[in-house]
């Protein structure tokens, strides 16, 4: 059985880009940039890559770049998007995640 959730697991892995795309879209859509954070960034990944590590490096890569700006909050961290990136956010937003839906 353990063989088999395995293999199922491994068929929908993600990768950083298709998480850092689901990220970066749904902070667009919702608008949240500079002060407007929100807790809920991961609610829009499948249950099974919420809490890995590629998703845990991507989050992480995302500050590092300055592209979401974290903010601790009632004991959870909430993120926006970086004013000061705007220009580079959203010609990553129209090249890979405008078409795409959640």
């Amino acid at each position: 059985m353990f063989f088999i959730e395995n293999i199922f697991r491994q068929s929908m892995a993600f990768t950083k880009e298709e998480i850092k795309q689901r990220i970066i879209r749904k902070l667009v859509k919702w608008k949240k940039w500079g002060g407007a954070h929100t807790e809920n960034i991961l609610n829009g990944l499948p249950s099974h890559v919420r809490g890995e590590k590629i998703t845990k490096d991507t989050l992480k890569e995302l500050e590092r770049d300055g592209w979401i700006l974290p903010a601790k909050k009632t004991r959870e961290i909430h993120y926006s998007l970086n004013p000061e990136k705007t220009a580079e956010i959203l010609q990553f937003y129209e090249k890979y995640c405008s078409q795409k839906e959640d």
